[in-house]
């Protein structure tokens, strides 16, 4: 009776029990004995250098938000079957600790499936290695997933809130219902987070309209359903259907879409600031908490950038900007920022933090490259993959990014002379070599023949542009290798090819790996430098300042095509002005140093560097014309 009473007393006087759940009668989350509706910033620490996390993380706070909803990427962390990473812009516990510093709540999408326009949905690469059957039962995606939460979970369980940390929900796969029906995957899902995690946590699932009655499971607990959809949907009305499926608890919307994805090729996507507001109004009105998907998108630094299939492969740039209410590089967009603001302060009065600053950018710098030499094979033990009759693709050989070159050698005394060569299968493009000089590029879905000459080697350069992340055709190997199936000459299948990896970057992000350069002595015509075609590598330096360590970006005009940026011997990202809609690719300042600093393009196709073609500007260029044929 006296525990019973001091009980009371305690919750009487504002002091209840630390905890987050669901009152099921009542429709509400409660946290520490009070109802709580959250609007949430969608931000992903790994699209984020660490150096900045606390001033985005700062910038939503200042908007009115009061928790924070980040993805957990399997990949960045195991990049390597059992070798990890949790240092740097991949320290998740830190990412956690600096948004509990900033008292707001945490929801945690760890997957292991994320989509997130990530390189193949956040899943690692090498699976494809041990079984093309990933998010279903497979017992070797099964046992990979174990795995990986065997070494997650210890590091996460902490932070959960009723350990004393920020987590107050983790979501299990995501938008399963887009991608398959297997109720008995999503369960046993369920019961790995369970045996991980604990269960003193809310687990959710995440879906489109009406995907929940595949993505989750019926009923209530132990799997928590919330939707997802955009602005000038009705949410009154989505909430409704969902009550059919779930009929008691909160409503949310775990991606409510604030701008919207980007793809090479195709024009910058925008969204209204004005119909934001509206929006995100309505649903606030409801009672439903919000995640706002993307608050700040980031970048998809080094080659972590993924793609979709819509009837072909469509690749996703560097920028992960989204037309988000903060931009890729940490601005707020005033417009859709006090759309937003306007809305908490309305719902959630008493914000007294001030708007952000824009941050100094740095600008004005010419870059001057030259030409390092030719992008080639070097033959060594580390380089060359293996020999066989016919072409492998990269999964096969356990390449999973980057370039893998083909290369078959001429039979001494018998050059091919006008021969009809047509490669088979391409994914995702290849950059076709004779004897050294760059012949033609052949496009993934292309069927194209062509005549070349080659008296010593043919190689063929194959670029994988990201894997795909979404929908069922991840699960079709078939279709979606990379590398590619075939070379036909005159007709006849091609044998006897050398497999090379050449190696741009490590995805740590610390150190680039261009091994294979071959110097070029530069010819000359009428008084001008004749500079060779196809893959090459030029490089440059430029010298700055302490005060002069800003963000910045890189304008890389149409006087070079594709290709790689390295800075620093960071790579940066890929960079494409020949399709757009991105020119400029986001650099920031912490990247820098005093003193001398060091830029490479590993260009791919054909360039054209005339004076100021490359420069430091401090005015971001993603929203350029747009090459459908390139």
């Amino acid at each position: 009776m006296l525990f019973v009473l001091a009980l009371v007393l305690l919750v009487c006087s504002g002091h209840a029990k630390r905890g987050f759940y669901i009152d099921w009668e009542n429709d509400r989350f409660v946290k520490d004995g009070e109802s709580f509706q959250y609007v949430s910033a969608g931000m992903h620490y790994f699209r984020i250098p660490h150096q900045y996390w606390q001033h985005r993380i700062s910038a939503a706070k200042s908007a009115g938000l009061n928790a924070v909803q980040t993805y957990v990427a399997w990949n960045v962390h195991e990049p390597q079957p059992g070798h990890y990473n949790f240092e740097g812009d991949f320290d998740i516990v830190k990412f956690i600790k600096l948004v509990q510093a900033a008292d707001m709540a945490l929801i945690l999408r760890v997957g292991p499936y994320i989509c997130a326009e990530w390189n193949f949905g956040g899943l690692p690469p090498w699976l494809l290695g041990r079984t093309s059957q990933v998010r279903t039962t497979d017992k070797q995606y099964l046992l990979a997933v174990n795995q990986w939460l065997e070494v997650l979970a210890p590091k996460i369980k902490p932070l959960l809130y009723a350990n004393g940390g920020p987590v107050i929900m983790i979501q299990v796969e995501n938008e399963y219902g887009s991608f398959g029906c297997d109720h008995d995957y999503i369960s046993l899902m369920t019961t790995f987070f369970q045996q991980y995690f604990g269960k003193d946590i809310i687990y959710f699932t995440t879906d489109g309209p009406g995907g929940y009655k595949c993505g989750s499971l019926q009923g209530t607990e132990p799997l928590f359903t919330t939707i997802d959809f955009g602005v000038g949907s009705d949410g009154a009305a989505e909430f409704r259907k969902l009550r059919k499926f779930q009929p008691d608890g909160p409503s949310v919307n775990s991606e409510f879409y604030t701008g919207w994805l980007d793809h090479w090729q195709h024009k910058h996507s925008t969204r209204s600031a004005e119909k934001l507001g509206v929006s995100l109004d309505k649903l606030v009105g409801l009672k439903a908490s919000v995640n706002l998907y993307m608050w700040h998108g980031g970048s998809n630094f080094g080659l972590w950038s993924g793609a979709q299939n819509r009837g072909g492969l469509i690749a996703n740039p560097t920028s992960y900007d989204y037309d988000a209410p903060q931009s890729e590089w940490g601005d707020v967009k005033l417009d859709k920022y006090w759309a937003i603001r306007n809305v908490t302060e309305k719902y959630f009065p008493g914000n007294k933090m001030p708007v952000p600053e824009d941050s100094k950018k740095l600008g004005g710098i010419p870059l001057k490259l030259t030409l390092a030499g030719i992008l080639t094979i070097q033959i060594g033990p580390d380089t060359l993959v293996k020999k066989s009759p016919l072409p492998h693709t990269m999964e096969q050989l356990g390449v999973f990014e980057g370039i893998l070159a083909y290369e078959h050698e001429v039979t001494p005394g018998q050059p091919l002379i006008d021969v009809e060569l047509e490669i088979l299968g391409v994914h995702d493009r290849a950059y076709v070599l004779t004897d050294g000089s760059f012949v033609q590029v052949v496009r993934r879905e292309e069927e194209v023949k062509f005549n070349i000459t080659a008296h010593k080697t043919i190689t063929i350069m194959v670029e994988n542009m990201g894997y795909i992340g979404f929908s069922k055709a991840m699960l079709d190997y078939s279709a979606e290798y990379k590398g590619l199936k075939n070379v036909t000459v005159n007709g006849c299948i091609w044998t006897h090819w050398n497999h090379y990896k050449i190696n741009v970057t490590d995805t740590s992000r610390t150190t680039d790996h261009i091994s294979s350069v071959y110097p070029y002595k530069a010819k000359s015509w009428k008084g001008k430098t004749l500079l060779p075609k196809g893959p090459a590598v030029f490089s440059g330096e430029f010298v700055l300042e302490k005060s002069q360590l800003l963000d910045t970006f890189v304008n890389i005009t149409r006087s070079w095509s594709k290709g790689y940026l390295l800075v620093n011997r960071i790579l940066i990202g890929r960079y494409w002005p020949d399709a757009g809609p991105q020119y400029t690719l986001y650099l920031p300042g912490v990247w820098l140093k005093e003193g001398i600093n060091t830029i490479s393009l590993v260009e791919l196709q054909s360039y054209m560097p005339a004076e100021n073609s490359i420069y430091l500007t401090d005015k971001p260029f993603i929203d350029g014309p747009i090459n459908p044929d390139a």
